[in-house]
């Protein structure tokens, strides 16, 4: 596994019927990793890599923070093990509590998942994210509710517990986009949509619809 660059934002997007689970770690507003997985599994063991193993934080991570990781990151995993298969921490779950535990050391985790089923949907609803110069990830939904959701997921990352976000937040992705951005300051969220040429295989923005910054 190497560090990998954040993703470019293009106007042409190649079909994939793959499910990604993507990894994405930044330091003082800037992304330092990126990279993709085929399981939720493969994200969790990644993760407790990246923050302990592969040097990607260090001078960050240091051993005494390195020693907690390790620790919360064993119980967890020893509560996997304990608890019935109804109340066990689910991958995605051990990573959020990881990422908690990362914001007092000005380090972010996030976390999206990228599904396409029944061959290459016709539309894609996008959310690129520019944290600087150089420094743009776009995400890929096949509905707009998925794309919803994964906004919600990404805001509520900078709360202690749920239920802190306006209903007449939630309930509209303008505003949601607005609101993360406004927790990333001094990045920009941008929501997209782009329909697929069939005849080219690509994906092209979707001039009918207004772009949302």
């Amino acid at each position: 596994m190497t560090e990998s660059s954040p993703q470019g934002n293009s106007d042409e997007l190649t079909p994939s019927l793959l499910t990604t689970y993507d990894l994405i770690i930044c330091h003082e507003n800037r992304i330092v990793f990126h990279e993709h997985y085929e399981s939720p599994e493969q994200r969790q063991r990644a993760c407790v890599w990246v923050l302990m193993e592969s040097g990607v934080l260090a001078g960050i991570v240091t051993s005494d923070r390195s020693v907690w990781i390790m620790e919360l990151h064993s119980s967890l995993i020893e509560q996997q093990q304990t608890r019935p298969p109804g109340d066990r921490a689910t991958p995605d779950e051990i990573v959020d509590a990881l990422a908690e535990a990362c914001r007092e050391w000005d380090v972010q985790l996030y976390m999206s998942t990228t599904a396409k089923k029944g061959g290459a949907p016709r539309t894609l609803y996008s959310v690129i994210t520019e944290y600087g110069p150089g420094q743009t990830v776009a995400e890929h939904f096949t509905d707009r509710e998925s794309r919803t959701a994964s906004l919600i997921e990404r805001a509520e990352h900078f709360f202690a517990s749920p239920g802190n976000i306006p209903a007449v937040v939630l309930s509209d992705e303008q505003r949601l986009a607005a609101l993360v951005a406004t927790l990333l300051m001094p990045a920009t969220v941008t929501l997209t949509e782009s329909v697929l040429d069939e005849t080219e295989g690509v994906y092209r923005p979707d001039n009918s619809v207004p772009q949302v910054r």
